[in-house]
């Protein structure tokens, strides 16, 4: 997809650092000084709560009736992620299976930008995670056409696949990110707990037949639209974690924990631990995950394969984006070490 050179003019640099007082201000002015000699254009910054961590300046750029998403690094692992996220967009626009959901589907829009600057189309519509928190309404039905599309895209383009002969790429790939962004846990005690999870990884992964499709990576209702009357999916983005040969059970789990840490106000690696230390997914999640055409006991022996999976790429993901969430004392101490813990309670129970 082209785009018209007064549109596609993204050059220049401001600091990087600037006091946190002055943030926002900072983000607007960059993001104006990215689009100079593109002409008078509207621009909205868009702030998310995980923007700090992501290396990342996202703002929109309207021009008339037509908008464009910009996403400008802000160091080597933001430029890390449009890369990647260019490369995805380019193989979904070039996979005909996806044709009937193309409109939900960011394209990209021109050339890199400095630094590695992307640009793509924006889509239409109300973020879904807006709906979750609305005073009125019932936002599990509200999050059921999110669901339902993850149904259609794993019959669309997913196939059976003995988990084992895809080990390297669905679970060693990810430790690896995880040793490598979470220094506390190279040496000593902190690296045998990463060792457990291996070995749990493997016993729950053990016999278990998942289907090998288009897998977002990173799907919750941050990253999906919506757009009412009727209720329907009109945008998935942010797709700088997906890949077409990954496990897409994944999505709908991640879809529906993140729904459950929300309306709970609970740390997702807390989640998560409970539901190694029970052995099972929570009935309420089953009921959500049956929405999606997804039963956690399907294919698997250990009912907690499909969990940890999707927990496991939750937070590779995260590291791999930034440094900052691997040093992050509260982002390990809720998300990442209880989950790990249970791991070693595990291991210890089996010896």
């Amino acid at each position: 997809m082209k785009t018209p050179a007064k549109m596609s003019s993204l050059s220049g640099l401001l600091p990087l650092y600037f006091p946190r007082a002055l943030a926002g201000l900072d983000d607007r002015l960059r993001a104006h000084w990215l689009v100079r000699g593109a002409g008078p254009r509207d621009i909205t910054v868009v702030r998310r709560p995980s923007l700090p961590k992501a290396g990342l300046l996202v703002f929109e750029l309207r021009d008339g009736g037509r908008s464009l998403v910009i996403k400008h690094p802000r160091d080597a692992a933001g430029a890390a992620v449009t890369a990647r996220e260019r490369e995805v967009l380019l193989e979904l626009a070039d996979d005909s299976r996806l044709d009937p959901w193309r409109a939900l589907l960011p394209q990209v829009a021109g050339s890199p930008g400095p630094g590695g600057t992307l640009a793509q189309t924006a889509l239409p519509g109300v973020p879904a995670e807006r709906l979750i928190m609305a005073p009125a309404g019932d936002p599990y039905t509200a999050m059921a056409p999110a669901l339902r599309l993850l149904a259609d895209l794993r019959a669309a383009t997913g196939r059976p696949r003995k988990a084992a002969d895809r080990t390297p790429a669905w679970c060693e790939e990810q430790l690896s990110d995880l040793a490598a962004g979470m220094p506390r846990y190279r040496t000593g005690r902190r690296a045998a707990e990463l060792e457990a999870l291996r070995h749990r990884l493997d016993a729950a992964l053990t016999g278990a037949v998942l289907t090998e499709g288009w897998t977002h990576g990173d799907y919750h209702a941050g990253n999906v639209l919506l757009g009412r009357a009727p209720l329907r999916v009109t945008g998935v983005f942010d797709w700088s974690s997906g890949r077409a040969d990954g496990p897409c059970e994944i999505d709908a789990y991640s879809f529906v924990l993140a729904l459950r840490a929300t309306l709970t106000g609970r740390p997702l690696g807390v989640l998560v631990a409970e539901t190694l230390r029970a052995g099972r997914v929570p009935d309420a999640d089953r009921a959500l995950l049956a929405q999606a055409g997804l039963d956690p006991d399907d294919g698997v022996v250990d009912p907690v394969a499909i969990p940890l999976l999707s927990w496991l790429w939750h937070v590779a993901n995260n590291v791999r984006k930034s440094p900052r969430f691997g040093l992050s004392y509260g982002w390990l101490t809720h998300t990442v070490a209880p989950v790990l813990a249970e791991c070693v309670r595990w291991a210890g129970a089996r010896t």
